[in-house]
């Protein structure tokens, strides 16, 4: 059981490292022009018409489930993140939203959004960051 929260630990860390450097390796993917921000270069990448792929980081305070004291307290944890988790859903157009998969123990989700529900998640005061997701861009 032990190795198991070695791999979950494993995993989230390369999942943050990718979602925190912001910078995509894929040949095609669009430089942001001068003056441009984060969240119109993030918006410009949603096709028309079409959808984008993004891992979104939720607000608040979490601390790695290793560092927890007990299980009570990473079972409060995971509680936590699904109803952060399930209120940001709730703020989205569900016609904008597909292929949700959520992450037990981190708080994060992976969506694929249109450009109206891209748009709330980069204005939801329960996000943290919103990334293109794409390791699912590149397979999807």
């Amino acid at each position: 059981m032990h190795w198991v929260r070695w791999g979950v630990l494993a995993a989230a860390l390369l999942l943050a490292a990718s979602c925190s450097s912001g910078a995509s390796t894929t040949p095609d993917a669009q430089q942001p022009s001068p003056g441009s921000t984060p969240q119109s270069t993030l918006l410009s990448r949603v096709p028309p018409a079409g959808t984008l792929p993004v891992v979104v980081t939720l607000a608040g305070t979490y601390v790695p489930e290793g560092e927890l004291a007990d299980e009570s307290a990473r079972q409060a944890q995971r509680r936590a993140i699904r109803a952060a988790q399930d209120a940001v859903l709730a703020e989205l157009p569900s016609s904008g939203v597909r292929a949700v998969r959520r992450f037990a123990f981190t708080p994060q989700l992976a969506l694929t959004v249109d450009a109206a529900a891209l748009e709330r998640l980069l204005r939801s005061q329960r996000v943290a960051a919103v990334q293109e997701d794409t390791a699912q861009s590149q397979h999807g």
